[in-house]
């Protein structure tokens, strides 16, 4: 998943103004409306000429409709921020997290090198209402649950409902989930951003509040380890929120010796919790596979394939530019013999933050019986596109992404269902462990 904006569209009358969010860096590039629209025009071929089925995700007319509305509609010049304004209106019709058209990392973090605020308070966007998120800190003057009415004097529902506009995303579920996780950022880019925020809360019995956010005092719960290990009694709980590939290294480091306590723990139950993992590398995922079973699977039962040089040695006859759709397994044979595999009862928790690598984990440990999934189920499809490419547009530098592949799950279901639990789940994720726990223990 990626950190940068990747989010809706609208034109530049729907811009903020009001001076209280202005945070603009004192430079800045300028693009005319011509090279924006030479932009998505560069886009738009070069989306439909990468991914392998634009109609697996989205509605195509709808799509070059929008494309085309937008070209129309653009006026006077922009800043890169305003640009992906514009056009990020354009996310939510591609219906995949890996399509979308975003700002790079870079600029994000410019705006809080010169004097821009995180906003660092925890927030639920729930039925249209912005609220101060569970993961509130213990001392914070915000309690979980108010809603937030304003933000520096902006209205919050309205700001809440433009970011949503613009989010990626599989479905509303998981936009919803990447509005709040990646709300600050977000916040920049439909408002320009701040040196500071205020935010006016009104409590359940109507009093209203409010309190400039202090990232000290209102910082809330962090989920920024890439994965822990944690005991209750005779479960194991190993949270694994990443696979990326960088990673791979020091995963396998953690690995070895996190079985290794598990065992001398004596723990019969494991819960492996990819509630917040947004996916990455198989080899990552296939290293834990390896640690709860023998089973001999294969993440995919088909591939529909975009050939790029990059790919086209692994379909013989094929070329470059070529769609591809063929049965394609991946046959992993777990080592017969590994120090401290986990023998025990194992499952695996999802949630609206698994997405992609950890989606495949999940569906391929479903069909091949390797451990039931629990959980509200994922809001990303069961087949999946992947390995995505990124493209830079000539005049506002913003990234377009989009995939070259097309998988889909071991037992060959076509369908775009999400990966359904096998122990449904309610609540936050706290009380969906604690219910794991308590069935896993008393049988």
């Amino acid at each position: 998943m990626i950190r940068s904006i990747t989010s809706l569209v609208l034109t530049s009358s729907l811009l903020f103004s009001a001076a209280a969010c202005a945070q603009q860096p004192a430079t800045e590039t300028s693009i005319t409306a011509p090279q924006l629209a030479a932009d998505i025009t560069d886009w738009r071929e070069w989306l439909f000429a990468t991914h392998p089925d634009p109609s697996f995700s989205m509605d195509v007319d709808a799509v070059n409709a929008r494309f085309d509305a937008i070209s129309a509609s653009l006026s006077g010049d922009y800043s890169p921020r305003e640009a992906w304004y514009a056009l990020s209106v354009m996310n939510p019709l591609f219906n995949d997290g890996h399509v979308a058209i975003r700002t790079p990392n870079a600029d994000y973090d410019a705006y809080l090198a010169s004097g821009g605020a995180d906003f660092v308070l925890p927030v639920d966007w729930t039925g249209g209402r912005l609220l101060v998120g569970a993961a509130i800190a213990p001392d914070s003057a915000f309690s979980a649950g108010d809603e937030i009415l304003t933000i520096n004097g902006l209205a919050a529902g309205d700001i809440a409902a433009r970011i949503f506009a613009r989010t990626h995303g599989d479905s509303d579920g998981l936009r919803r989930y990447l509005l709040e996780t990646r709300f600050s950022a977000y916040l920049w880019g439909v408002t320009g951003g701040a040196r500071e925020w205020t935010v006016t809360a009104m409590d359940s019995d109507g009093h209203q509040y409010s309190h400039q956010i202090e990232p000290a005092r209102d910082h809330g719960e962090s989920h920024a380890d890439n994965w822990s290990l944690t005991f209750a009694d005779s479960v194991a709980i190993l949270s694994v929120n990443t696979f990326a590939p960088d990673l791979e290294e020091t995963f396998n480091a953690f690995l070895e010796p996190a079985f290794a306590e598990i065992a001398e723990r004596g723990a019969s139950h494991l819960i492996i919790d990819i509630s917040r993992n947004g996916g990455g590398a198989h080899m990552l995922s296939d290293a834990l596979f390896a640690y709860i079973t023998t089973q001999r699977y294969t993440p995919l039962s088909a591939v529909t394939a975009r050939i790029t040089p990059e790919n086209q040695a692994r379909i013989p006859g094929s070329e470059i530019g070529q769609v591809v759709s063929l049965p394609f397994a991946q046959w992993v044979e777990p080592p017969a013999e590994l120090e401290n595999r986990f023998n025990g009862e194992t499952v695996i928790l999802v949630g609206p933050g698994t997405y992609s690598q950890a989606i495949v984990m999940a569906a391929t440990a479903q069909d091949f019986n390797i451990a039931p999934i629990a959980g509200p189920g994922t809001e990303g499809r069961a087949n999946s596109t992947g390995q995505v490419q990124v493209h830079t547009l000539e005049h506002s530098g913003l990234e377009a992404a989009a995939p070259i592949y097309i998988f889909i799950r071991p037992n060959g279901d076509t369908s775009g269902a999400p990966v359904q639990p096998d122990i449904p789940l309610t609540g936050t994720r706290e009380e969906q462990i604690d219910a794991l726990i308590a069935r896993m223990t008393n049988g």
